[in-house]
């Protein structure tokens, strides 16, 4: 019984001790407050009767919005979380294909993209599709012919970045090519389409 006692004294006197001792401590000093943000000089501060308004600034239909920076021309965001800079860099009759043949009475164009891709994970030939209009009126789509394989084919590109990848569109023989159309796969119809015109 005695030992019992001891202990619970001894326990009585240690907490004493911690409340004691933590007095004796003293406390952090107080973090100071952030300074107030400077006003902006009038030198560098825009005018805002000048300023244009971006809600009606007009855009030019059928092209995207050019990039701030960089060497490719055209920008599309496909607002749901990917963005690509690219360029059509050319396009050829016949280019050299790794696998697969025209079916009878058609032919190859190849369509040659440069891109890169400024923000997101998807890779291009998820964000867009790729579309060739003939001088028939007709619009004829890349995806059409997905089990050919041009070489350097945009099927197989980089996910990051990529300079002339190949993609290969089927047109009837005697049908030339007079636009490329590249249009975002998720943004259609509010993200307007790239068009291209072949001279």
């Amino acid at each position: 019984m005695s030992h019992a006692r001891r202990t619970i004294a001894a326990a009585l006197v240690l907490g004493a001790s911690a409340l004691a001792l933590t007095g004796c401590f003293p406390l952090p000093p107080a973090l100071p407050s952030a300074p107030p943000a400077p006003a902006p000089s009038p030198s560098t501060a825009p005018d805002p009767s000048t300023a244009p308004d971006p809600s009606t600034e007009p855009t030019e239909p059928g092209t995207s919005t050019p990039p701030s920076s960089g060497d490719l021309p055209f920008t599309v965001d496909d607002g749901l979380g990917d963005t690509w800079s690219f360029n059509v860099t050319g396009v050829q009759a016949d280019p050299p294909m790794q696998s697969g043949e025209p079916d009878p009475g058609t032919y190859f164009v190849g369509v040659f993209i440069s891109a890169e891709h400024v923000e997101g994970q998807a890779g291009f030939r998820s964000v867009f599709e790729i579309f060739v209009q003939g001088d028939d009126g007709e619009t004829y789509d890349w995806s059409d012919t997905i089990s050919v394989t041009a070489e350097n084919d945009v099927f197989y590109a980089d996910t990051q970045a990529f300079t002339d990848a190949v993609a290969a569109v089927q047109l009837p023989e005697g049908v030339e090519p007079t636009q490329v159309i590249l249009r975002s796969s998720y943004g259609h119809p509010e993200v307007a389409d790239t068009v291209f015109d072949i001279e």
